[in-house]
């Protein structure tokens, strides 16, 4: 699962992504970022690359249920394509979530402890997560939200048997493009990268959203 990222500047993301900046957006970097908080991603909009915010936690337009959507932070890629929360949004709405990097816990053989990693790519540059994004309303109330796809683990991830998606810039045009919807070709994308991520034990601070700072994904001694 992926279930805590970090994301600091914009304009960082953007560049990397060739991608604009909602000029209407407001954003707060933050390096503990949990499900139903805001976050940043791209997605394909009026034949450019967008870069604004949505909610983490996806809510289909058909949604009756609002409170669903804090389920739905990770969609699985084995079963995306069928999942009636997913489906429509795999096939016509996808997203480029990039990220500093993102957390996963280790468990410790014979405790109840688990220690947290911080999981970032090799060459310093951003994470680009593969996603998927729905518009919601309601009267007065809209919501952009957003779902981040996970697999099983690849050679990267050593201390989980599942990761996020994670995708090269080769895979990005092909992921945005809302003309390709044939079902095969974008689960082909879906497969876990090898080579590309580092890890360290970071604090246990990160536990708690409500604890945030770069001081988060910086490395620690592993406990003893």
């Amino acid at each position: 699962m992926c279930g805590r990222i970090a994301q600091s500047e914009p304009s960082r993301y953007a560049q990397r992504l060739e991608a604009l900046v909602d000029p209407e957006m407001e954003w707060r970097p933050s390096w503990n970022i949990g499900p139903t908080a805001p976050v940043l991603g791209v997605r394909a909009h009026r034949g450019v690359r967008m870069l604004t915010r949505f909610e983490w936690g996806l809510l289909p337009g058909w949604c009756n249920d609002p409170k669903l959507a804090a389920r739905c932070f990770n969609a699985r890629a084995e079963s995306v394509a069928t999942k009636p929360m997913f489906r429509e949004a795999f096939r016509r709405r996808r997203l480029l979530v990039p990220v500093d990097g993102f957390y996963e816990w280790e468990e410790v053989p014979g405790s109840k402890k688990k220690v947290p990693h911080f999981f970032g790519r090799a060459d310093g540059e951003p994470v680009v997560l593969a996603g998927l994004w729905e518009y919601w309303a309601r009267g007065e109330h809209e919501r952009l939200s957003a779902t981040v796809l996970t697999s099983r683990a690849g050679p990267d991830m050593t201390v989980h048997d599942r990761q996020p998606v994670v995708l090269g810039p080769d895979a990005w045009g092909r992921w945005l493009d809302p003309e390709l919807d044939d079902v095969g070709a974008l689960e082909a994308l879906l497969r876990p990268a090898g080579g590309v991520l580092v890890h360290h034990v970071v604090s246990p601070e990160v536990g708690s959203t409500r604890n945030d700072g770069p001081h988060l994904v910086e490395a620690v001694a592993a406990p003893g």
